[in-house]
């Protein structure tokens, strides 16, 4: 989870974070409110749902490796 001042992202640019396969949900910033970046490993983790409001993002995971 990051603060973010970015307002889009490519998957271009997500996927050049990191090595591994991240599924990816992000707020763009507005005003001077910071935007919101969550990434979760799919390799690790599977993403069981997700819920985006004006000002937060969540993503309910579990451990594919206990499952």
């Amino acid at each position: 989870l990051q603060e973010a001042i970015c307002q889009d992202y490519s998957m271009h640019e997500l996927q050049g974070l990191s090595r591994h396969q991240f599924a990816w949900q992000w707020l763009p910033a507005t005003g001077q409110s910071g935007g919101i970046l969550l990434g979760v490993w799919e390799d690790a983790f599977s993403v069981e749902d997700m819920d985006r409001g004006e000002f937060f993002l969540s993503m309910s995971v579990t451990d594919r490796r206990v499952h």
